[in-house]
This record gives C-alpha cells, structure tokens and sequence, in this order.
C-alpha cells in the first residue's frame, strides 16, 4: 500500500533506480501506487556502475552490462502496461548515488521510490549503501521501501 503522503497533487514525477533486484521491484510497486493516486510520472533508471573498479572492465563487458540494464529497464517499462501510471525509462553510466541525485536534479523529479538492499547485477552488493548516499545527497524526498522477506 502506497503511503498516502506522497499520493496527492504535488508529487508530478518520480524516480525508481532499478536493478532487478527484489528490493528494486518493491520500488517499483510501491512507485505505481503512487503514481496512480497522484497521476505521477514515473522515471525508471537503471545505472551501469563501471567507476569502482574501472580497470576490470574491459569495453566489451561495458557495452554487455548497458544492454543487459537497458532490457531490464524496457522490461520495467512493458511491465507497467498492467498499471495505470505512466513511465519512461533510461539507462545511464556513472556512479549509481550521484547518477540518480543529477537525473533527479535534471528532470525536476518530486520523489525518488528506492529499495532498501540489492544487488548490481554481478553478485555485488551495492544497492545498501547506494540507498545511504542517496537519502544523504537528494534534494528531494527519497521513500526508502523494504522487500516483504526483511520482516518489516
């Protein structure tokens, strides 16, 4: 169930940083509900994190890891067919917490919808303290959403 809070008039887009993860889909859901209570836009990122280690990765595995993001992000967007929302989706480079804070600064967004833990798609975990650094850094309010299995 979507907090209320968030569902009125004056929440016009929000950000749902995606990985795949479970944690992810709980965004996402959570995302929908107030986007369908407040006739929101929501913004689907998925981020290409090659910043922490970048001389592991050669461009081949580069340009494999952006399509990979880029087909979970137009799965996201396909999967939005079964809600009333609108959505739009991008796949971008960088650091995932400052990529997400300048996608929101860019794109005027209200609301960033983040899950609590995941993953990066290479078994690493990242999503925690990529979630710490966004709630720190946002000039807009993040909703920090748990997946059903952490009990709360």
């Amino acid at each position: 169930m979507a907090p209320t809070a968030y569902a009125d008039e004056s929440v016009e887009s929000i950000l749902v940083p995606t990985d795949g993860s479970d944690a992810a889909e709980a965004a996402l859901e959570c995302a929908f509900s107030i986007a369908d209570a407040s006739e929101a836009v929501v913004h689907v990122l998925a981020v290409v994190d090659v910043t922490t280690a970048p001389f592991e990765f050669d461009v081949g595995l580069v340009d494999r890891l952006e399509r990979a993001k880029t087909g979970l992000v137009e799965d996201v967007v396909d999967a939005a067919d079964g809600h009333d929302v609108s959505v739009t989706g991008d796949v971008r480079r960088g650091r995932p917490a400052r990529v997400i804070v300048q996608y929101a600064d860019d794109h005027d967004i209200d609301l960033i919808v983040i899950g609590r833990t995941g993953r990066d798609g290479l078994t690493a975990p990242i999503l925690g303290s990529t979630t710490r650094r966004v709630t720190r850094s946002s000039p807009v309010p993040v909703l920090v959403v748990p997946t059903s299995s952490d009990g709360d």
